[in-house]
């Protein structure tokens, strides 16, 4: 045989070893069993400065119906240490009544002065003072040079007496942020108080009444002093004013708290911030979790530049027939600094089956997530019953804490599971130290809580 035959054959012979081995690649793939697709991107809607997404916690949902968690992402542009100022109409009210005495209202006035350091010619400022009754320490104006001078010389002068009667305050408040308002600011209250309101309008829901007629739209961020101040009333008020609040345990650290809220007004780029949802084709909402709705929408705290937040949903699902499906619709709707008015829309869509090996596959880390915010209301409730002596009702929700663990450890990524479990014992160690309603340990769990719930992604 000469060259040119043997290289034929050799030829023939390659050609065969690969005709086989594609061959035995095909019958493996045919045995094998097949991969479900991963999860479908989250659908996204961007409007202004701000990104909405949603998703489901997992890919394949039950036909015959049962229960999601349905994940909001909204995500800020921009970065939080650039871009431009927002200038702020701000009133910071002050509790003034007998317990704040010494240190705290030493450390209170080095808060405002703070404040007053921070703020420039574009802001403006007002601030009130509370004990038996309300007192216009200083109205509303522009925070000039000369205005400075002024405001620091009145903050000298506040001094402790007693009562504690905030509503008053509120209403004293009302006209001052009235006065400051303007297309380009970002109205902001500030309340720092270390004790129960005892005097005037002093009960939860009737407070909550005042400041939604006299702040309205305004962001209202709320810092309990000390270990006497209520603080679940102060984080309803922070939660309704889209604001945050915080457990100000030392006096020392009430002034760089103030500080950085302060930075976070200054830096925003969307408020009024609402999100609306709405099941389809049978689902029903069962809450959006850590949020109280207010005529058919939640409201956000507002965001800062580069701030992102989850926000979670509990779902009924309703049987459904076998495929592709709408699930739920989300609409946000926010206001940007200088007042216009923005709206982003967009839809979450599942896989129904009755597979059952489709069905036991792994969620995604939603359901981590929507688990996190369900540990945070149950041991929050649980904080709030322990202090008000419930104890057995109490125990109820740290029971239903185990239970929520154990059935999520069963479909969530094990990537998740660490910092979940981590988290349930923090607030288990938390609830185990609590001895009476309002101390610290009760404290400090709602405070977590709180920010479990609503605080972003990365920041705040």
């Amino acid at each position: 045989m000469g060259q040119k035959g043997s290289a034929m054959v050799r030829t023939a012979g390659v050609l065969s070893l690969i005709l086989a081995s594609a061959a035995a690649a095909g019958v493996a793939a045919l045995r094998a069993p097949r991969r479900p697709p991963a999860d479908p991107p989250a659908a996204t809607a961007r409007e202004g400065a701000l990104q909405l997404s949603v998703r489901l916690d997992r890919r394949w949902l039950d036909s015959r119906g049962g229960a999601s968690y349905l994940e909001i992402g909204v995500a800020a542009d921009g970065m939080p240490e650039r871009g431009p100022r927002t200038a702020v109409n701000a009133v910071l009210v002050i509790d003034r009544s007998g317990s704040m005495s010494g240190e705290k209202i030493a450390r209170a006035r080095d808060a405002a002065r703070a404040l007053i350091a921070a703020l420039d010619g574009e802001d403006r400022l007002a601030i009130v003072d509370f004990a038996s009754d309300a007192h216009l320490l200083l109205a509303s104006a522009q925070v000039t040079p000369a205005f400075k001078e002024v405001a620091l010389a009145q903050v000298s002068r506040l001094q402790a007496t007693s009562g504690t009667n905030l509503s008053a305050a509120l209403d004293l408040s009302a006209p001052q942020l009235e006065r400051g308002r303007a297309p380009s600011r970002l109205d902001k209250v500030f309340l720092a108080t270390d004790g129960l309101a005892n005097e005037g309008v002093s009960d939860r829901a009737g407070l909550l009444r005042i400041a939604a007629r006299d702040f309205g739209r305004a962001t209202v961020s709320t810092f309990g002093i000390g270990e006497d101040y209520d603080e679940d009333l102060l984080a309803a008020l922070a939660a309704q004013g889209g604001g945050r609040t915080r457990f100000i345990h030392s006096a020392s650290e009430l002034e760089p708290a103030m500080r950085a809220e302060l930075t976070r007004a200054a830096r925003t780029v969307a408020r009024d911030v609402r999100l609306e949802v709405r099941g389809s084709s049978g689902t029903r909402v069962v809450r959006v979790l850590g949020y109280g709705a207010d005529g058919g929408s939640i409201r956000l705290p507002d965001f800062a530049a580069g701030e992102e937040r989850r926000v979670l949903v509990k779902l009924s699902l309703a049987p459904a027939a076998e495929g592709e499906g709408e699930v739920a619709r989300v609409a946000l709707s926010f206001a940007d600094p200088a007042g216009a008015a923005h709206h982003s829309e967009t839809v979450a869509r599942g896989s129904f089956t009755a597979k059952a090996a489709l069905l036991g596959m792994r969620a995604n880390d939603a359901l981590a997530h929507g688990a996190r915010a369900e540990l945070a209301e149950l041991a929050r409730d649980a904080a709030e019953m322990k202090g008000d002596g419930r104890a057995e009702e109490a125990r109820q929700r740290v029971d239903e804490m185990q239970v929520l663990l154990r059935s999520v450890t069963a479909a969530a990524p094990p990537a998740a599971m660490p910092a979940l479990e981590k988290e349930a014992k923090d607030y288990k160690i938390g609830l185990d130290g609590i001895r009476g309603g309002g101390d610290v340990p009760s404290k400090r769990v709602k405070q977590q809580a709180f920010d479990s719930l609503r605080a972003p992604v990365s920041g705040w």
